[in-house]
């Protein structure tokens, strides 16, 4: 069965860089550009994982956008890959319990990444492209 990942960015070059890659590794990618569109693709689809920036429409809109993936799909894995941190100097982790009961994601890294990062999250920890 292939794996479906949604991938939410502002940033095309990242998307179209990242799906490149999953692609290439037999995933499907779902794209979207804003939070709004990524609760509507939410609706009607169950992604294998959701990978997500923090700063779509707002500040905060990826944090939201967590949040209510997981609200629709309590066991959904959820990277959050983000430039957050350079642009507000504001540093987020998921070190901590307290940490991971408001930040609803399975993983967070801080752009920029290498692809192998990603990928070591996606495809070894939370969903691998082939079941068996």
């Amino acid at each position: 069965m292939v794996k479906t990942i949604l991938l939410v960015d502002r940033d095309p070059l990242f998307i179209e860089q990242i799906r490149q890659y999953f692609l290439g590794k037999g995933y499907r990618i779902l794209c979207a550009r804003s939070q709004a569109d990524a609760e509507r693709i939410l609706q009607s689809t169950s992604p294998d994982v959701l990978v997500t920036e923090v700063m779509l429409e707002r500040q905060d809109a990826g944090f939201c956008l967590a949040w209510k993936a997981k609200q629709l799909y309590p066991d959904l894995p959820v990277a959050i890959v983000s430039s957050v941190t350079w642009h507000t100097g504001l540093y987020f982790s998921l070190s901590t319990e307290g940490d991971k009961a408001w930040i609803k994601a399975d993983a967070f890294l801080d752009k920029p990444i290498r692809i192998e990062e990603l990928k070591q999250v996606i495809v070894d920890r939370l969903a691998p492209a082939k079941t068996g």
